[in-house]
């Protein structure tokens, strides 16, 4: 399983079934900073992120799970939303703790996953009158919940997460409506998409908040399947806070 580096030169080949090749992906992919709100999807050529039956699966091939599960297990948390996890099976990171997005409290019939992995953490960010209705969702899963003002701006996320769990480091799995949610404090887009994308803006998918020109790129890889993956960083000017 090869991920082919394409920019910057020269080109490199990272072997992501060795710990040599997962650590210097890592390493080239490493966020800059000591806090980063990386959004990480995978789309067709049209910039979709789900297919006709509403999940990611048709779309996935070649190393993208690889890269999801390499990059879920070194951000410091990691963002879902609450129909994600009702529509596709959607594993606990080892050691990162997950935090599920619900403004409705709403998570039966969920398809989360437990490895029984001792560094499972799973957070539920949503109002305080929803915790009976989550408890029975998520009967004999442990579970913590994370008070969260739906109103509130992003950035409020954000900080109620560093506070709780030292997360400098966000990694935002979507859906569609998170990624949204989570655009105003995004620092880093990493797209796996099936070539060609329909659109000029490498990778970018139309419905993405914001210009385009606000993004800068700085990798693109290639693997064995033909995926393109696109590594975006901010714009200083653009940067939240700027």
């Amino acid at each position: 399983m090869n991920l082919y580096r394409v920019l910057p030169a020269p080109p490199e080949v990272y072997d992501l079934a060795s710990e040599e090749g997962q650590r210097d992906f890592l390493e080239l992919s490493a966020a800059m900073g000591s806090e980063s709100v990386r959004a990480i999807m995978v789309t067709n050529s049209a910039g979709d992120t789900v297919d006709d039956s509403g999940t990611s699966e048709s779309l996935s091939r070649g190393a993208d799970r690889k890269v999801l599960g390499l990059l879920r297990e070194n951000a410091d948390a990691v963002i879902v939303g609450a129909s994600t996890i009702r529509s596709e099976p959607v594993p606990l990171p080892r050691t990162t703790p997950l935090v599920v997005l619900s403004a409705s409290g709403n998570l039966h019939g969920h398809k989360l996953l437990s490895r029984g992995a001792p560094g499972e953490r799973l957070v539920v960010a949503s109002a305080p009158s929803h915790r009976e209705s989550l408890a029975g969702a998520l009967e004999g899963m442990p579970w913590e919940l994370l008070p969260w003002d739906t109103e509130a701006p992003p950035e409020e996320l954000q900080r109620v997460l560093k506070e709780t769990s030292s997360s400098g480091h966000l990694l935002v799995e979507g859906g569609r409506k998170v990624w949204e949610f989570c655009a105003p404090i995004t620092t880093e887009l990493l797209i796996a998409t099936i070539p060609p994308p329909r659109d000029s803006h490498e990778g970018i998918p139309p419905w993405w908040p914001g210009s385009p020109g606000n993004w800068e790129l700085r990798s693109l890889f290639t693997d064995d399947a033909k995926m393109l993956y696109y590594r975006h960083e901010i714009a200083a000017a653009a940067r939240p806070g700027a």
